[in-house]
């Protein structure tokens, strides 16, 4: 096997054709894959998460928060809805690596290759959001709790689920959905077009081809990397306000007769670029950096055995 092996793609003359996997796949082992990857990136994720959500719906700065939090519970208290968070997000996870493989495989047999990402990533976040965004709505309100709440509660995560029955019927376990299609479809498709076609670009090249074979993987992967982390920055910089008022419907009662525009129009431009930007440019770079990484191993170890 190669050492760029994990970045394999195709080429024609030195056109390079967007990395297939699907036909190789084995999709019990890519879930596999996928949830303890997940798991394992939540230990960082998570608490910028929170901080995040903090800041943008109880105001403030994460950093006061971050003390707030650790003053009552200690770092503990920044995993707070950690565990439904994360163990709920894992069918989302799965069901968009599985819907992007599918879609970037046909859909680039009707479009130009490299347009191929950009579709499936689109397809991708809206199985994510019909699956994530209950679970979101309740770690959100979890999150936002006093920070001198008890941590742990018996049955904390089930009773907002019922209080968010009870407010808006099953509809409102999904508030907040279109504003998170309205945020995650471009920062998804930008992100995945600039990623897989970086890719491609650099494993066509002539001067990937005079690289010594010993070192190929790490400057494929240190280039590919480098896109993705100003993909997640550029992204996150444009979609930061829609980010800050999702936040804000998700934690909201429904008692709260506020209408979208309030919520834009109540608050300065400034404010809703700003609010929150530190936690989410740090966990948008943290993701665009884990995903490079992720998705590799996930098609690597994901494929079929021979």
């Amino acid at each position: 096997m190669s050492a760029a092996a994990p970045f394999l793609v195709k080429r024609s003359g030195r056109q390079a054709e967007v990395q297939q996997n699907w036909e190789s796949l084995d999709l019990a082992r890519v879930c596999g894959v996928t949830c303890a990857v997940d798991i394992a990136l939540a230990v960082v994720s998570y608490p910028l998460w929170h901080l995040k959500t903090r800041e943008q719906v109880l105001g403030g700065s994460a950093a006061s928060h971050l003390r707030d939090l650790h003053r009552h519970h200690g770092w503990p208290g920044l995993y707070r809805g950690a565990l439904f968070g994360t163990v709920g997000l894992l069918p989302g996870f799965c069901c968009w690596v599985v819907a992007y493989e599918w879609t970037k495989w046909h859909a680039a047999r009707l479009l130009p290759s490299s347009a191929a990402p950009g579709v499936a990533a689109a397809v991708g976040e809206c199985c994510w959001i019909a699956l994530a965004m209950p679970v979101e709505n309740v770690a959100v309100r979890m999150q936002c709790r006093e920070a001198s709440a008890p941590l742990l509660r018996p049955g904390a995560s089930w009773h907002e689920v019922q209080t968010l029955w009870r407010e808006g019927g099953p509809t409102r376990c999904w508030n907040g959905g279109l504003l998170g299609l309205a945020s995650s479809l471009p920062h998804s498709a930008t992100w995945w077009l600039v990623y897989e076609n970086s890719k491609s670009f650099l494993l066509a090249s002539k001067a990937f081809d005079q690289v010594r074979p010993e070192v190929k993987q790490g400057v494929a992967a240190a280039g590919c990397a480098a896109a993705a982390i100003a993909a997640s920055c550029a992204t996150t910089l444009l979609l930061n306000p829609l980010d800050v008022v999702k936040s804000q419907v998700q934690a909201a009662s429904c008692k709260e007769k506020i209408s979208l525009r309030q919520y834009f129009g109540g608050q300065s431009l400034a404010r809703l670029f700003l609010r929150g930007l530190g936690p989410r440019l740090i966990l948008a770079a943290a993701h665009g950096l884990s995903d490079c990484f992720t998705y590799e191993a996930t098609m690597h170890f994901g494929k079929s055995m021979p």
